[in-house]
């Protein structure tokens, strides 16, 4: 049996029998008449989205456009049987359409006949109101039961998402401590070069040793490491707010597969742009040769908000907030 899912939202619907006969409904004790009944409506707009078969659908719209029917054809009649000419009410539709009742004449005998009549219209009424609501109650059971199934399924799916994604925020911002990362500052119109301290390039100089003299640093002069990824995203920052600084970033794309490979094999699957973004901030576009900064209008280079990466530089949640230059960044200076 085929399986849809259907929206079902509970719904008041107003019955308004006083509004409806005005002045001639007499007041009795013997009779309580509801101001509204209470309905699952299906196929709303709003609603909780409910599992069902193609027949439980046709049985749910089948059983309450009976209800609704009767009680629309109920409230007809006690209108007439209270003086009134024309209505039209169609309860499954939410319209309704009549003339008003004048009120009654006081001439003498008439007003008990009348008060007589109102009493026993409304009894009436209330016994068909009493009829098709034992009729319709099986099946508003079953809603409110399924309702409830679904709402429960519903934020057990959301608390499974939740925790899922706290999962693999641990694992990308697991991923983005390591220190691994180093990079190569560009002369003049030449390229900034980043790559992963433990993947072996034969093109670049190895490190200093971490007790390295420190002494000017010229543009060329490669960065001290390895960093992590949101401290690599403060130095790349400071380099294209130089005033001769870069903004062409190549990074090793073996070093973007092992980020990726190590997302992988923690059941996380992640470009390294997407990666780095998340960890870094939103303010990168990606580019063949790797993530590169978004970059303002010319004219504006100067101010804190001509690049997607000024400010602080790390947006993402848990970014490495210290500002720092490039020569002094957390105490690396260079090769």
């Amino acid at each position: 049996m085929a399986v849809t899912e259907v929206r079902v939202g509970r719904d008041r619907v107003r019955l308004d029998v006083e509004g409806l006969c005005g002045a001639r409904l007499a007041p009795t004790g013997s009779v309580v008449l509801p101001e509204h009944v209470e309905v699952y409506r299906i196929g709303v707009g709003w609603g909780e989205p409910v599992p069902c078969s193609e027949a439980d659908r046709a049985r749910w719209e089948g059983a309450l456009r009976t209800f609704l029917d009767r009680l629309s054809r109920a409230l007809e009649e006690v209108y007439r049987a209270h003086g009134g000419r024309s209505a039209v009410i169609d309860l499954a539709e939410g319209s309704r359409a009549w003339h008003g009742i004048g009120r009654p004449r006081r001439w003498p005998g008439r007003q008990r006949r009348a008060t007589e009549r109102s009493v026993h219209a409304q009894q009436v009424f209330a016994l068909e109101l009493h009829r098709v609501t034992e009729l319709y109650r099986p099946v508003r059971a079953e809603l409110e039961q399924r309702v409830a199934e679904a709402l429960v399924a519903r934020k057990a799916a959301e608390e499974a998402r939740r925790r899922e994604e706290r999962r693999r925020r641990a694992v990308l911002d697991g991923v983005a401590a390591r220190e691994v990362w180093l990079y190569r500052p560009a002369g003049r119109g030449e390229p900034v070069r980043i790559h992963r301290s433990d993947i072996h390039r034969s093109d670049l100089p190895a490190a200093e040793p971490p007790g390295a003299p420190e002494g000017p640093q010229d543009s060329a002069s490669p960065s001290r490491g390895p960093l992590t990824a949101r401290e690599l995203a403060t130095a790349l920052r400071e380099l294209v707010r130089a005033p001769d600084g870069s903004g062409d970033f190549r990074w090793d794309e073996r070093a973007r597969a092992a980020t990726e490979e190590e997302c992988r094999a923690q059941d996380v699957a992640v470009t390294f742009h997407d990666w780095w973004r998340e960890v870094t901030g939103n303010h990168w576009r990606a580019g063949p040769e790797g993530p590169q900064p978004v970059v303002a209008s010319p004219g504006t280079r100067g101010s804190s908000r001509s690049h997607g990466i000024g400010g602080t530089g790390v947006s993402g949640s848990g970014g490495y907030s210290g500002g720092h230059g490039l020569s002094g960044f957390g105490g690396f200076g260079g090769y």
